[in-house]
Order: C-alpha cells, then structure tokens, then sequence
C-alpha cells in the first residue's frame, strides 16, 4: 500500500485518523478498478510487449541484442513486474527506492545507460499501442522515472 496510508495508520494508534489522513485511503480505494485493471493487462500482454520492444530495438542497436537480448528480455520482463505490482499497491515511493536505485546502479556498473533507454522507450512505444490508453500512462509514468535515473540519475 501507498506510503502515506501506511504512516497515518502507524501514526494513528489509539485514535480515530483525521479527514486529512484518510485521503490517502480514499484515493486508494477509487483508484484500484483502474490499477488492478493494468496490473491484469501488463500480466497477459508483458511477454508480447517485451518481444516486440526488442524486435524495435534490434533496428537501432542489433549488436546489443543479439549480444544481451536474452538478458535484456529478462529485466525487461521483471521491471513490467515491479511496475505491475506497484501500480497495483499504489506504491511508487517503493518502486523508486527498492527497485529504480538497483537498476541504475546495475546499469551504470555496465555501462549501458544509453541501451538500457533505448530498450525502455521502445517499450513504451509499445505500451501505447497495446495497453488502454489509461493503462498506458500509468506504466509509462513508472518507465519515465526509469528512463530519467538511467538518463540523470536519481
């Protein structure tokens, strides 16, 4: 769950949380049809998505692919799970620091900040063809974070 929910709720021993602390909740609750419907289609359609990211990307960096694409369908499928799961939890602060901070620092080890963005924006050129438009930007809003901490860092 969101972070802020949590807080309050840990906050809240012995009392009644506030208006003020409930909002988080109540953003949780009307925005759970929408997330749990992109957390279904990123779990039926991520596979399918990854593959033809890679079959874009493989047009502008072929000797990466050929070289690492089974790795890189790897982490690409993973990071759609971590995205899925949360979307799904609210969790973007926890997305953030478990996993973006890892990737990054995996990443630049390698050397493969310029790769690894490429590999992301195709897949989010995917993602818009494929997934609900709503859908879509929920996930492409995780992989522009991604995108910006390969790019900037964090």
């Amino acid at each position: 769950m969101n972070n802020a929910l949590l807080a309050s709720l840990q906050q809240s021993d012995g009392r009644y949380l506030s208006d003020l602390e409930l909002r988080p909740l109540a953003q949780f609750v009307t925005s759970f049809d929408s997330r749990f419907k992109t957390y279904t289609e990123l779990k039926a359609e991520g596979e399918a998505l990854v593959l033809k990211a890679l079959r874009r990307l493989i047009v502008s960096h072929r000797a990466a692919v050929e070289e690492h694409g089974s790795k890189c369908q790897r982490d690409m499928l993973y990071t759609l799970e971590c995205i899925s799961k949360a979307i799904l939890l609210d969790n973007a602060d926890g997305f953030m620091e478990e996993y973006v901070v890892w990737m990054q620092n995996i990443t630049r080890a390698l050397h493969k900040e310029d790769s690894a963005i490429a590999a992301y924006r195709s897949l989010q050129t995917e993602i818009v063809t494929t997934l609900s438009p709503e859908s879509a930007q929920l996930v492409n809003g995780y992989l522009d974070k991604l995108i910006t901490a390969f790019a900037d860092g964090m």
